[in-house]
């Protein structure tokens, strides 16, 4: 009796490990580079900074948004950088280094939206504003820090290029008042020590069919979903390394940096009681001039505040006060002459 005992044990044992070790199989059908698969949790810190080149001056570039009467989006080089779909105004300069892969000119995308009903929560107004104001406007000064690892004195703040949104002419009436959507471009040049191939050399993902590319991002999506649940460190480690790679490097991380990135990134996936919410009511978008693509909320009202712009990879978990939620950057690419199943995050 008492072997049969341990025969059954044994059996649940072996069935437990083997469905362990399943999951842990499934989560490395992840797309991955080549040069980036032997990443795992124990090496993560010490390859990072071993790829990290650092200079004798390591420039620093951002932006300094002034709002009035709008909500917006700002893109460098077609990449989010920054959001405020509120009433508040940016107090600390935004960092935008992540979005320049080489020295050359950079283009700067601001998309303005009405105000819609951020005039009511913040301050109880009834009124909802659906088109642009003739008082709307948006200014953006890129300033430099030419080495930012020496000083990072307000003294060596260079302003790079200052930017007003366009009027009509002969008038302080803004040129895009009574629409409900305007965008608007222009350039600057930044000089950095680094040149990055990033997302550069990879498929213009508009071209594909669009369906397919939805299923596949999707698939990707639920396999990095159970990557968390099953607390996969491992395949965490592997499909983010590359990705925060280039932030790593635009923005010189030292050894402690990558070590609190890590941290960071692990500690996400022993968040208490994860709860993922359904992947709809999301829209497909493209980023990198067609070369990145990521599901998110849509930009435009009518959309829940809380959700607006925010990736549709997301989830509620607890804290010991409150219910909080996550809103990872799921973005993807694929590089150039590779098949659609090896869509994965951008390096």
């Amino acid at each position: 009796m008492k072997n049969k005992h341990l025969t059954l044990l044994m059996i649940v044992l072996c069935s437990v490990f083997s469905c362990t070790q399943q999951n842990k199989d499934d989560n490395t059908m992840l797309p991955v580079s080549d040069k980036f698969k032997d990443i795992t949790a124990a090496n993560y810190v010490d390859r990072m900074f071993k790829a990290v080149k650092h200079y004798d001056k390591e420039p620093r570039y951002f932006i300094r948004p002034v709002q009035n009467n709008c909500v917006f989006e700002i893109l460098v080089n077609d990449i989010r950088v920054h959001e405020e779909y509120s009433m508040e105004v940016l107090g600390s300069p935004k960092s935008i280094n992540h979005a320049i892969l080489q020295s050359g000119p950079q283009t700067v995308t601001v998309r303005m939206y009405p105000l819609g009903d951020a005039m009511k929560r913040a301050y109880g107004t009834e009124k909802t504003i659906t088109t642009l104001l003739p008082t709307t406007e948006m200014n953006i000064s890129v300033v430099n820090y030419e080495a930012f690892n020496i000083s990072q004195d307000l003294d060596d703040e260079i302003v790079v290029k200052e930017y007003h949104s366009p009027t009509k002419e002969g008038s302080d009436e803004f040129l895009g008042a009574g629409l409900p959507y305007y965008e608007y471009t222009f350039n600057f040049n930044a000089e950095v020590p680094y040149k990055l191939q990033g997302w550069r050399e990879s498929q213009d993902l508009t071209k594909l069919d669009k369906d397919s590319l939805e299923a596949q991002v999707l698939s990707y999506y639920k396999k990095l979903k159970k990557v968390y649940l099953t607390k996969d460190e491992d395949a965490l480690a592997r499909t983010s390394f590359g990705d925060f790679l280039i932030i790593a490097q635009t923005d010189y991380f030292s050894k402690r940096d990558i070590q609190e990135l890590w941290d960071e990134i692990r500690g996400n996936l022993y968040k208490k009681n994860m709860d993922f919410q359904p992947f709809e009511n999301y829209v497909m978008n493209f980023y990198g001039n067609g070369n990145i693509v990521a599901l998110r909320h849509p930009s435009k009202e009518p959309i829940d505040s809380r959700l607006r712009g925010r990736s549709a990879f997301w989830f509620k978990y607890e804290t010991e006060t409150s219910i909080r939620v996550f809103f990872p950057s799921i973005d993807l690419y694929l590089p150039k002459g590779e098949p659609l199943k090896n869509l994965r995050r951008i390096e």
